[in-house]
């Protein structure tokens, strides 16, 4: 099931994509070159993908151009939480299924 940050097209892309992203995700680096990551990945096009430690994040966009970054995060090892209280970011994330998340960011 998708979750209710996503549209219903959006989440039937997802389903289509999501095998296609797990292959990405197991292969990108953090020392990638951002210009060389892949952007559009099965049915989905994504504004960036990166690598933060164990987790990789498919960013589809943001809400207001510059702000408040949303998207997919794989997280194969755990579920993900925001636990850096030093910084004014506010990260939220909704379980989808199995390593995926629903992930949106808010400054």
């Amino acid at each position: 099931m998708v979750g209710a940050g996503c549209g219903v097209a959006e989440g039937q892309r997802f389903e289509r994509s999501a095998a296609s992203m797990e292959q990405v995700a197991r292969s990108v680096r953090e020392d990638d070159d951002p210009a060389k990551r892949p952007r559009k990945i099965g049915s989905l096009a994504f504004a960036d993908v990166r690598r933060d430690g164990a987790r990789v994040y498919f960013e589809l966009g943001e809400v207001i151009e510059g702000v408040d970054p949303y998207g997919y995060v794989y997280s194969p090892d755990e579920r993900p939480v925001d636990d850096d209280l030093s910084d004014s970011v506010d990260s939220a994330f909704e379980h989808i299924r199995g390593p995926w998340y629903h992930w949106s960011d808010t400054y």
